[in-house]
Protein backbone atom coordinates (compact mmCIF):
# COMPACT_ATOMS: atom_id res chain seq x y z
CA UNK A 1 0.00 0.00 0.00
CA UNK A 2 1.32 3.16 -1.31
CA UNK A 3 0.47 6.44 1.29
CA UNK A 4 -0.33 9.74 -0.23
CA UNK A 5 1.14 12.84 1.27
CA UNK A 6 -0.19 16.25 1.07
CA UNK A 7 1.79 18.76 -0.09
CA UNK A 8 4.42 20.06 2.43
CA UNK A 9 3.49 16.54 4.18
CA UNK A 10 7.07 14.56 5.48
CA UNK A 11 7.66 12.01 7.88
CA UNK A 12 8.59 14.16 10.93
CA UNK A 13 7.83 16.80 13.46
CA UNK A 14 7.82 20.08 11.67
CA UNK A 15 9.15 23.35 13.75
CA UNK A 16 9.71 25.76 11.52
CA UNK A 17 7.56 26.60 8.12
CA UNK A 18 7.72 29.49 5.83
CA UNK A 19 6.42 30.22 2.57
CA UNK A 20 9.64 32.08 0.30
CA UNK A 21 7.65 33.46 -2.33
CA UNK A 22 6.52 30.60 -4.52
CA UNK A 23 7.96 27.65 -2.27
CA UNK A 24 7.17 26.04 1.36
CA UNK A 25 10.12 25.48 3.04
CA UNK A 26 10.50 23.63 6.64
CA UNK A 27 12.63 22.51 9.01
CA UNK A 28 11.59 19.60 10.33
CA UNK A 29 12.56 16.77 13.23
CA UNK A 30 12.27 13.08 12.33
CA UNK A 31 11.39 11.01 15.23
CA UNK A 32 9.13 8.12 13.77
CA UNK A 33 10.41 4.47 13.56
CA UNK A 34 11.86 3.49 10.90
CA UNK A 35 9.88 0.76 10.85
CA UNK A 36 6.85 3.53 11.04
CA UNK A 37 7.74 5.49 7.68
CA UNK A 38 5.45 3.71 4.81
CA UNK A 39 5.95 3.54 1.23
CA UNK A 40 4.44 6.73 0.07
CA UNK A 41 3.95 9.23 -3.10
CA UNK A 42 5.31 13.17 -3.57
CA UNK A 43 3.07 15.19 -5.96
CA UNK A 44 5.22 17.73 -5.63
CA UNK A 45 8.56 18.18 -6.11
CA UNK A 46 10.73 19.19 -3.44
CA UNK A 47 14.59 19.06 -1.80
CA UNK A 48 15.70 17.26 1.39
CA UNK A 49 18.62 18.81 3.10
CA UNK A 50 20.21 16.24 6.27
CA UNK A 51 21.15 18.24 8.94
CA UNK A 52 21.72 15.73 11.67
CA UNK A 53 21.05 11.70 11.11
CA UNK A 54 21.72 9.09 8.42
CA UNK A 55 19.30 9.33 5.57
CA UNK A 56 18.81 6.46 3.52
CA UNK A 57 17.48 6.73 0.21
CA UNK A 58 16.59 4.87 -2.10
CA UNK A 59 17.61 8.06 -4.53
CA UNK A 60 19.81 7.57 -8.07
CA UNK A 61 23.47 7.89 -6.44
CA UNK A 62 22.46 7.80 -3.03
CA UNK A 63 24.64 5.61 -0.89
CA UNK A 64 23.46 2.68 1.31
CA UNK A 65 23.60 5.45 4.30
CA UNK A 66 23.83 8.82 3.84
CA UNK A 67 25.04 10.55 6.80
CA UNK A 68 24.41 14.69 7.12
CA UNK A 69 25.37 16.82 5.68
CA UNK A 70 23.42 14.98 2.29
CA UNK A 71 21.32 16.54 -0.27
CA UNK A 72 18.44 14.64 -2.46
CA UNK A 73 15.71 15.81 -4.90
CA UNK A 74 12.77 14.50 -5.34
CA UNK A 75 10.91 15.05 -9.15
CA UNK A 76 7.24 15.04 -9.09
CA UNK A 77 5.30 11.30 -8.72
CA UNK A 78 8.30 10.73 -6.72
CA UNK A 79 7.05 6.99 -4.69
CA UNK A 80 9.60 5.85 -2.30
CA UNK A 81 10.32 4.95 1.44
CA UNK A 82 13.41 7.54 2.46
CA UNK A 83 13.59 7.79 5.93
CA UNK A 84 16.66 8.48 9.06
CA UNK A 85 18.23 5.11 10.14
CA UNK A 86 16.87 4.32 14.11
CA UNK A 87 14.41 7.45 13.49
CA UNK A 88 16.67 9.99 14.47
CA UNK A 89 17.22 12.78 12.35
CA UNK A 90 16.74 16.58 11.39
CA UNK A 91 16.09 17.63 7.87
CA UNK A 92 15.29 20.74 5.56
CA UNK A 93 12.02 20.69 3.14
CA UNK A 94 12.19 22.61 -0.09
CA UNK A 95 8.76 22.02 -1.81
CA UNK A 96 8.13 22.75 -5.27
CA UNK A 97 4.28 23.11 -7.34
CA UNK A 98 4.86 20.32 -10.41
CA UNK A 99 3.82 23.91 -12.21
CA UNK A 100 7.24 25.60 -11.61
CA UNK A 101 9.07 23.14 -13.38
CA UNK A 102 7.35 24.19 -16.48
CA UNK A 103 10.82 26.16 -17.53
CA UNK A 104 11.50 24.74 -20.75
CA UNK A 105 15.01 25.52 -21.74
CA UNK A 106 15.95 26.72 -18.47
CA UNK A 107 14.97 23.49 -16.90
CA UNK A 108 15.83 21.28 -19.47
CA UNK A 109 18.80 19.47 -17.14
CA UNK A 110 16.95 19.00 -13.82
CA UNK A 111 16.80 15.33 -12.79
CA UNK A 112 13.56 13.68 -13.84
CA UNK A 113 13.73 11.54 -11.06
CA UNK A 114 14.88 11.26 -7.25
CA UNK A 115 18.71 11.51 -7.43
CA UNK A 116 21.07 12.21 -4.79
CA UNK A 117 23.31 15.46 -5.36
CA UNK A 118 27.17 15.44 -4.97
CA UNK A 119 27.42 19.30 -6.43
CA UNK A 120 29.36 21.58 -4.21
CA UNK A 121 27.32 24.32 -5.31
CA UNK A 122 23.86 22.65 -4.42
CA UNK A 123 25.12 22.15 -1.14
CA UNK A 124 26.02 25.79 -0.71
CA UNK A 125 22.70 26.70 -1.54
CA UNK A 126 20.55 24.63 0.15
CA UNK A 127 22.75 25.69 3.60
CA UNK A 128 22.03 29.06 2.71
CA UNK A 129 18.61 28.34 2.76
CA UNK A 130 18.62 26.68 5.95
CA UNK A 131 20.35 29.44 7.51
CA UNK A 132 17.66 32.22 6.10
CA UNK A 133 15.23 29.86 7.51
CA UNK A 134 16.35 31.50 11.06
CA UNK A 135 15.08 34.75 13.13
CA UNK A 136 12.64 36.36 10.61
CA UNK A 137 12.46 34.69 7.10
CA UNK A 138 13.20 36.78 3.89
CA UNK A 139 10.57 35.61 1.22
CA UNK A 140 12.30 37.13 -1.45
CA UNK A 141 15.95 35.84 -0.32
CA UNK A 142 14.20 32.30 0.20
CA UNK A 143 12.22 32.22 -3.28
CA UNK A 144 15.57 33.51 -4.87
CA UNK A 145 17.70 30.45 -2.80
CA UNK A 146 15.02 28.01 -4.82
CA UNK A 147 15.73 29.50 -8.13
CA UNK A 148 19.47 29.27 -7.69
CA UNK A 149 19.30 25.57 -5.85
CA UNK A 150 16.89 24.46 -9.06
CA UNK A 151 19.81 26.00 -11.54
CA UNK A 152 22.26 24.47 -9.87
CA UNK A 153 20.61 21.18 -9.43
CA UNK A 154 21.03 21.27 -13.47
CA UNK A 155 23.78 18.36 -15.09
CA UNK A 156 24.95 20.13 -17.62
CA UNK A 157 24.32 24.07 -16.95
CA UNK A 158 25.64 26.53 -20.04
CA UNK A 159 28.69 28.37 -20.00
CA UNK A 160 28.28 32.07 -18.97
CA UNK A 161 28.14 34.57 -21.31
CA UNK A 162 30.60 36.49 -22.71
CA UNK A 163 29.07 39.82 -22.28
CA UNK A 164 26.08 40.60 -19.86
CA UNK A 165 22.53 39.99 -22.01
CA UNK A 166 20.61 42.67 -22.66
CA UNK A 167 17.73 41.90 -20.36
CA UNK A 168 19.99 41.92 -17.33
CA UNK A 169 20.34 45.51 -17.04
CA UNK A 170 16.37 45.09 -17.26
CA UNK A 171 16.69 42.57 -14.21
CA UNK A 172 18.87 44.77 -12.66
CA UNK A 173 17.29 48.10 -12.67
CA UNK A 174 13.75 46.06 -11.85
CA UNK A 175 15.42 45.23 -8.31
CA UNK A 176 17.12 48.49 -7.75
CA UNK A 177 13.92 50.73 -8.57
CA UNK A 178 11.04 48.33 -7.25
CA UNK A 179 13.11 47.30 -3.64
CA UNK A 180 10.42 49.70 -1.95
CA UNK A 181 8.09 47.08 -2.90
CA UNK A 182 7.42 44.67 -0.02
CA UNK A 183 5.91 42.61 -2.31
CA UNK A 184 8.37 42.28 -5.30
CA UNK A 185 9.03 38.58 -6.34
CA UNK A 186 12.27 37.44 -8.04
CA UNK A 187 9.41 35.83 -10.40
CA UNK A 188 8.11 39.19 -11.36
CA UNK A 189 11.82 40.54 -12.08
CA UNK A 190 12.07 37.56 -14.49
CA UNK A 191 8.72 37.77 -16.08
CA UNK A 192 9.51 41.47 -16.73
CA UNK A 193 13.01 40.83 -18.21
CA UNK A 194 11.35 37.78 -20.35
CA UNK A 195 13.52 34.91 -18.33
CA UNK A 196 12.90 32.21 -16.71
CA UNK A 197 13.42 32.85 -12.82
CA UNK A 198 15.92 29.93 -12.63
CA UNK A 199 17.68 31.58 -15.96
CA UNK A 200 17.91 34.78 -13.52
CA UNK A 201 19.15 33.18 -11.26
CA UNK A 202 22.14 31.25 -12.96
CA UNK A 203 22.91 34.35 -14.91
CA UNK A 204 22.97 36.34 -11.92
CA UNK A 205 25.26 34.67 -10.13
CA UNK A 206 27.75 34.18 -12.83
CA UNK A 207 28.09 37.75 -13.75
CA UNK A 208 27.29 39.28 -10.69
CA UNK A 209 28.15 37.18 -8.07
CA UNK A 210 24.84 37.16 -6.27
CA UNK A 211 21.63 35.94 -5.91
CA UNK A 212 18.66 38.31 -7.26
CA UNK A 213 17.42 37.93 -3.65
CA UNK A 214 20.64 38.90 -2.48
CA UNK A 215 21.02 41.97 -4.30
CA UNK A 216 17.36 42.67 -3.22
CA UNK A 217 17.99 42.41 0.55
CA UNK A 218 21.13 44.85 -0.09
CA UNK A 219 19.07 47.23 -1.61
CA UNK A 220 16.74 47.72 0.73
CA UNK A 221 19.32 47.82 3.93
CA UNK A 222 21.03 50.91 1.49
CA UNK A 223 17.77 52.73 1.25
CA UNK A 224 17.49 52.15 5.19
CA UNK A 225 20.67 53.61 5.86
CA UNK A 226 20.34 56.55 3.88
CA UNK A 227 16.93 57.29 5.84
CA UNK A 228 18.38 56.71 8.83
CA UNK A 229 20.82 59.49 8.87
CA UNK A 230 17.60 61.75 8.83
CA UNK A 231 16.47 62.97 12.41
CA UNK A 232 13.10 62.37 13.67
CA UNK A 233 12.30 59.63 11.15
CA UNK A 234 11.02 56.17 12.98
CA UNK A 235 12.84 53.39 12.69
CA UNK A 236 9.00 51.16 12.04
CA UNK A 237 8.06 53.83 8.79
CA UNK A 238 11.90 53.66 7.42
CA UNK A 239 11.82 49.87 7.37
CA UNK A 240 8.44 50.06 5.45
CA UNK A 241 9.32 53.03 3.06
CA UNK A 242 12.97 50.91 2.30
CA UNK A 243 10.64 48.00 1.60
CA UNK A 244 10.87 45.92 4.18
CA UNK A 245 7.62 43.73 5.50
CA UNK A 246 8.20 45.65 9.30
CA UNK A 247 10.86 46.29 11.64
CA UNK A 248 11.53 43.32 12.81
CA UNK A 249 12.21 42.19 9.21
CA UNK A 250 14.72 44.98 8.96
CA UNK A 251 16.21 44.65 12.09
CA UNK A 252 17.17 40.68 11.52
CA UNK A 253 18.62 41.75 8.13
CA UNK A 254 20.73 44.90 10.48
CA UNK A 255 22.28 42.29 12.63
CA UNK A 256 22.89 39.80 9.97
CA UNK A 257 24.76 42.96 7.97
CA UNK A 258 26.23 44.93 10.09
CA UNK A 259 25.76 42.58 13.77
CA UNK A 260 23.61 45.65 15.29
CA UNK A 261 19.86 46.64 15.05
CA UNK A 262 19.75 49.98 13.03
CA UNK A 263 18.38 51.70 16.56
CA UNK A 264 22.12 51.55 17.77
CA UNK A 265 23.31 51.96 13.94
CA UNK A 266 21.95 54.96 13.90
CA UNK A 267 23.45 56.39 17.06
CA UNK A 268 26.75 55.61 15.89
CA UNK A 269 26.09 57.05 12.56
CA UNK A 270 25.44 60.68 14.50
CA UNK A 271 27.90 60.01 16.97
CA UNK A 272 30.31 59.59 13.99
CA UNK A 273 29.47 63.06 12.15
CA UNK A 274 29.67 64.55 15.60
CA UNK A 275 32.94 63.70 15.95
CA UNK A 276 34.06 64.71 12.63
CA UNK A 277 32.02 67.60 12.72
CA UNK A 278 33.55 69.21 15.78
CA UNK A 279 37.32 67.63 14.60
CA UNK A 280 37.13 70.36 11.92
CA UNK A 281 35.57 73.06 14.22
Amino acid sequence: MTVLLRPGEFYGVRQERTHGGVFELGLLQAQAPEHDVQLHLHQEAHFVLVLAGVYLSSARGAPEFAPAPALVYNAPGTVHRDRFLGGQGRFLTVSIDPARLDGGEALRAIPPGASYLRQPACLRSAFGLARAMQGVPDAALLESGVWELLAQSDATPPRAPNRPPAWLHRAFEAVMDGAGDARLSIAAVAAGSGVHPVHLARVFRDLLGCSPGELLRWRRIERACTTLRQPGRSVADIALEAGFVDQSHMTHAFRQRFGMPPGVLRRRMFETYKTRSNAQD
